[in-house]
């Protein structure tokens, strides 16, 4: 940081107060060396180096050099007493950093790091005990005070930033020691000390009946004035400190004229939630997306991946859940039943139009059913029941609640920063960071789709409540892949727990041309075919299972092979469920309605595009699975084509080739087993 300048004299002013003409410092003089980039440390105006440098001529042609010895020692430096007219008492500048070591009247030593900047303050205490900033507004005096996690909001700062009701550490801010020496009668004297090239040591001194205060400067070859140390004894009245009188003595270990941007100046550490008047709520999430989450537990030093669903329209949400990854009350649910130690990965979805939940271990296949657990922190809990929380609901607290700490960088992304306090459970203080990205910045979507402002990542934050000096957990989970719309029913399937229940293999027939459907979205034509198909037969659309497209013989028709579900025999705690048909009952709805009506059938394609097809009358039959082509996992398609007259003889001419070639062979074979002389083939 570049050195600053607390008091600026015109050399020939500052000569002209001295009786003796000061030499300014050498630019190689470390003690000098004030106008860099980083900190200063003073030189100690007790103990100084001497170098005692012996030039020694070397034979040399034209060109002369010098080999020169140095020998340094460590001796007391001389310093001369002049008598000069008084300085008005350094005043501090708009921008400054000092890093200060302060011992006070039990001999106990804490650093003190003071910024300040473009009207705003911060003050940091560091100590083996205690940890404590205060960021205030320099004009209004008001501001934050952090200690350790725990961050509150005072108005009289900076005097209570290091003594408040829970603790107290005397100490008193540069601004105040300064004012107060201004105020007084206070006698100037100046010191040379001798050292390599003279250093001019100024200091002012008060000693009132209540408190004796010294400031001690010393000046840069520049002609500027750098501080040095500041000693102050007396009644802790005067500087509104408690607890009697105070001895306190600082030595400046760094000053500078460069701070950090304001920006920095003012930031809390992350996790530290400030209350605050100044609101900016959190944008809207869609509610259809899809993303992938990295979770990163810094206190088990673990990385794991799972993936979220969240398909408002049809109130499911899908979800990859691994037991022993996931940090209490971090995610959306911990599922009874299931040790810590657990290691298996399990799809779990949430079907909140019945209120069920479908539980797959997505190794061995196996399934549980039961109702959606009311603590599921996707689910809203209203007098026994439950229901889907909006997408803005899924980051655990209410959007309202959440306070804005500015911007942050995340995986090199500018994001917005929101805060909340999740309270105390079970002994444990809990906080959380949300992170979008901000609104300058877009993000790509797809291919050619473009969105603003979307989820970057969450972290959650754990202290001990009754020792909240730092986190003992950590979990950041970073969203990748966002996708905002429908997410494919593949997340929501649910055949390994209702296929050995009962199940019905069907097939229908649709008027309309594969080539229109592939043309614009055929997975958008699957979703609508299944959501109509389910409506009709009176069920979830969960209960269509494993549905494939293939074309008919006629270009304008395609049938739809699909699996009907039995019914699950569970009720799920939700205000009003949805009706359930079972299996045969849900079947002979659908082939009555289609056995005597041409069902019509909306088809979306694209937000843009919507397509009306009708299910051919009377198509609705039954097949097997040895039929069913659930095992090639794609749509099949069987392709129609004529024969032109070229083809044909083109197949002709090959066929003649053909037949001459065997004929020769066959001839060849003859000739060989009845020729007197026998076939011989030699070197």
């Amino acid at each position: 940081m570049n050195q600053g300048v607390v008091c600026c004299l015109p050399r020939d002013e500052w000569n002209n107060n001295n009786k003796k003409t000061v030499t300014p410092a050498t630019p190689n003089d470390p003690t000098s060396s004030l106008g860099g980039t980083r900190p200063h440390r003073p030189p100690n105006p007790l103990t100084t180096t001497t170098t005692t440098t012996t030039p020694t001529p070397t034979p040399t042609p034209p060109t002369t050099t010098t080999t020169t010895t140095s020998t340094t020692t460590t001796t007391t430096a001389t310093a001369t007493t002049t008598t000069t007219t008084s300085l008005p008492v350094p005043t501090l500048p708009p921008r400054y950093e000092i890093t200060i070591e302060v011992v006070d009247g039990n001999n106990e030593s804490f650093t003190v790091r003071e910024t300040q900047r473009d009207g705003w303050a911060k003050h940091e205490l560091f100590s083996h005990t205690l940890n404590v900033s205060c960021i205030y507004n320099t004009l209004t005096s008001e501001g934050y005070l952090v200690e350790g996690v725990k961050c509150s909001r005072y108005s009289t700062l900076p005097q209570r930033c290091f003594c408040t009701n829970r603790f107290c550490r005397p100490y008193v801010p540069l601004s105040s020691l300064l004012h107060h020496l201004r105020g007084r009668d206070t006698k100037f004297s100046q010191k040379i000390v001798s050292n390599e090239g003279d250093v001019v040591v100024a200091a002012w001194h008060s000693n009132d009946h209540d408190m004796v205060l010294e400031a001690v400067y010393t000046r840069t070859g520049v002609g500027h004035l750098s501080p040095l140390s500041f000693t102050l004894k007396g009644s802790g009245r005067v500087f509104v400190l408690p607890r009697g009188p105070v001895k306190l003595q600082y030595r400046v270990k760094s000053w500078g004229l460069d701070p950090p941007p304001t920006s920095e100046l003012v930031a809390t550490p992350p996790g530290v939630y400030c209350p605050t008047p100044e609101r900016k709520f959190l944008p809207r999430l869609a509610n259809q997306f899809s993303l992938t989450m990295e979770t990163v537990i810094e206190n088990l030093g673990t990385i794991a991946y799972e993936s979220q669903h969240y398909e408002s329209e049809e109130k499911l949400v899908s979800f990859r859940y691994l037991p022993h990854l996931h940090a209490e009350g971090m995610f959306l649910l911990k599922l009874p039943g299931l040790s810590d130690l657990t290691t298996e990965t399990y799809r779990v979805i949430h079907d909140f139009k019945t209120g069920i939940q479908y539980q797959i271990n997505e190794k061995t296949k196996n399934c549980s059913i039961q109702g959606i657990p009311v603590s599921a922190l996707d689910a809203v809990a209203e007098a026994q029941h439950i229901r889907l929380r909006h997408a803005s609901e899924l980051i655990f607290i209410n959007p309202n609640v959440f306070i804005y700490k500015g911007t942050r960088v995340v995986r090199g992304i500018l994001c917005d920063v929101w805060a909340a306090e999740r309270g105390v459970k079970k002994g444990q203080y809990y906080t959380v960071e949300v992170y979008f990205s901000h609104e300058n910045w877009t993000v790509e979507v797809e291919v050619f789709n473009k969105a603003r402002q979307v989820p970057i990542a969450i972290s959650s934050y754990v202290a001990d409540a009754d020792n909240p000096n730092e986190w003992s957990s950590v979990v950041h989970t970073f969203f990748y892949q966002y996708r905002d719309g429908h997410p494919s029913w593949q997340q929501f399937d649910i055949s390994p727990c209702l296929n050995r229940i009962n199940r019905l293999f069907l097939l229908l027939t649709l008027e309309v041309s594969y080539t229109e459907l592939v043309h614009y979205n055929l997975e958008a034509a699957k979703n609508s075919i299944r959501r109509a198909v389910a409506g009709i037969a009176g069920v979830s659309p969960l209960r269509i299972t494993d549905l494939f497209l293939s074309s008919r013989q006629s270009t304008d028709e395609v049938d739809v092979w699909f699996v009907l579900l039995e019914k699950p025999d569970v009720t799920g705690p939700v205000l009003t469920p949805r009706p359930q048909l079972m299996m045969a009952d849900a079947y002979k709805l659908l082939h009555d309605i289609t056995q005597k009506h041409n069902v019509s059938v909306k088809l979306e394609l694209s937000p843009k595009k919507k397509l009306f097809v009708t299910i051919k009358c009377g198509s609705l039959e039954t097949t097997t699975e040895a039929l069913h082509p659930n095992k090639r996992h794609q749509s099949l398609r069987y392709l129609q084509a004529g024969y032109t007259a070229g083809s044909m003889a083109g197949l002709g001419f090959s066929m003649a080739i053909l037949g001459t070639c065997v004929g020769i062979f066959v001839g060849f074979l003859l000739w060989r087993r009845h020729s007197k002389f026998p076939y011989h083939v030699a070197n």
